[in-house]
């Protein structure tokens, strides 16, 4: 079976003035500038023959989907699979998340409290790889979807732990995106892979 080209890029940036934590939260759209990421991120992408666009259904991911999909003539899809990780820290200030869960975030403690593990992230990404490969064999796929669920497949593909350090040094920015090739069980990302 011939390789499916996978982009994965995260949605543009979020217009979220209380600065909390929106995780799965509805009606949190893209700002201005995220408008403009998405924009530029499509014109990036115009030259590569890209066959379907599926996204997550979050706001932000969809939106940023329609705007790409605009740019470069494909209408999107949509996928629970690449959804936002389940968080029990929904509303909480960005600035207690960051000084005092992110690094712990993914902990046997809080996923016990109902936390989406990186394991479960994993295999709904795998799911979804799998899924469209044998969908779009030779296709190139953009993907639409959150920073964590990108990385968390990442890392499992190369057999890295997704510690928070593999993920403070390797997170994509809003709008930024990372390539794959994927066929029978064998990822081969493009650029620094070993990441």
């Amino acid at each position: 079976m011939k390789p499916t080209t996978f982009i994965f890029i995260r949605h543009g940036e979020v217009h979220n003035p209380k600065k909390i934590l929106y995780g799965r939260q509805g009606r949190f759209a893209l700002s201005h500038k995220g408008k403009q990421e998405a924009e530029a991120a499509g014109r990036k992408l115009v030259s590569r023959a890209i066959s379907q666009i599926i996204a997550s259904p979050m706001l932000r991911t969809r939106q940023t989907s329609k705007i790409i999909g605009n740019i470069i003539g494909v209408k999107p899809r949509y996928s629970r699979l690449l959804i936002e990780v389940r968080t029990i820290f929904e509303k909480i200030s960005l600035t207690e998340y960051h000084g005092k869960i992110q690094v712990n975030l993914y902990s046997e403690e809080f996923v016990k409290k109902g936390q989406e593990s990186v394991r479960e992230i994993a295999e709904r990404m795998i799911k979804f790889v799998k899924l469209k490969a044998r969908q779009y064999p030779g296709k190139t796929v953009l993907v639409v979807s959150h920073g964590d669920p990108i990385l968390i497949l990442k890392a499992v593909s190369i057999n890295r732990e997704f510690s928070w350090n593999y993920k403070r040094n390797n997170y994509l920015k809003t709008a930024e995106f990372m390539v794959v090739k994927y066929s029978q069980g064998i990822y081969e990302w493009e650029g620094n892979e070993n990441r």
